[in-house]
């Protein structure tokens, strides 16, 4: 659906006329942000297959430090992979990142650790440990959150239902029904739809549920 469809579809069970754009009125902007509200709330709730993307670097020998271009400032990385020599870099800790990358003798081969440091222009800032010596793809498997809806006809990429059904129950409480028989169905029903995509989409990483233990 898109954010037009999603915002026309709250009106509806409001009992309200339906708009031509989200910020026709100042009603339909005011559920456009409940729609943002929610939207963010379920893509944070779960590692969604829509959300997943693969930031690519190519390294450059003697540089540590890349930026991660599209992370935005709400990624979640799940995986890193050296493409090139195929084998999973590990999560190192901030302290001993900084110790090993600014100590003398700091060693430079295949990278085989990273860490987050800082941001540029929006995007996560990210230091591998040994300093790559030569060029090597590096693939981040990361969960990418959309941007807030800000066009009519944005294409929402999460599963629209539980947005729908929380900007609902979002829109009663506004209207003082907070607490009610009204909003408790309508969050009922939200927390429900929700729970229901989540077990859906986790049929399709059904390792993703397990847990080792080594």
């Amino acid at each position: 659906m898109t954010y037009l469809q999603i915002i026309n579809a709250v009106l509806r069970r409001l009992r309200e006329d339906t708009v031509a754009a989200y910020n026709t009125s100042d009603y339909s902007t005011l559920i456009g942000d409940f729609v943002n509200e929610v939207k963010r709330e379920v893509e944070d709730s779960w590692n969604w297959t829509q959300l997943r993307s693969t930031v690519q670097i190519t390294t450059a020998s003697g540089t540590y430090q890349y930026t991660l271009a599209g992370g935005g400032d709400r990624y979640r990385i799940l995986q890193v992979i050296n493409d090139t020599e195929d084998y999973d870099l590990q999560k190192g800790s901030y302290n001993y990142m900084n110790r090993w990358l600014t100590q003398n003798g700091s060693q430079n081969g295949k990278p085989f650790w990273y860490d987050i440091n800082g941001q540029s222009g929006g995007d996560p800032i990210v230091n591998l440990y040994p300093i790559p010596d030569g060029a090597y793809n590096i693939n981040f498997n990361m969960i990418i959150p959309q941007d807030d809806l800000a066009a009519s006809d944005t294409e929402l990429t999460v599963p629209d239902y539980p947005v729908l059904l929380g900007a609902y129950a979002r829109a009663l409480s506004e209207r003082g029904e907070d607490g009610g028989l009204m909003y408790a169905e309508a969050q009922r029903q939200y927390d429900k739809a929700l729970g229901d995509a989540i077990a859906l989409d986790a049929g399709n990483h059904p390792y993703e549920m397990d847990w080792i233990v080594e």
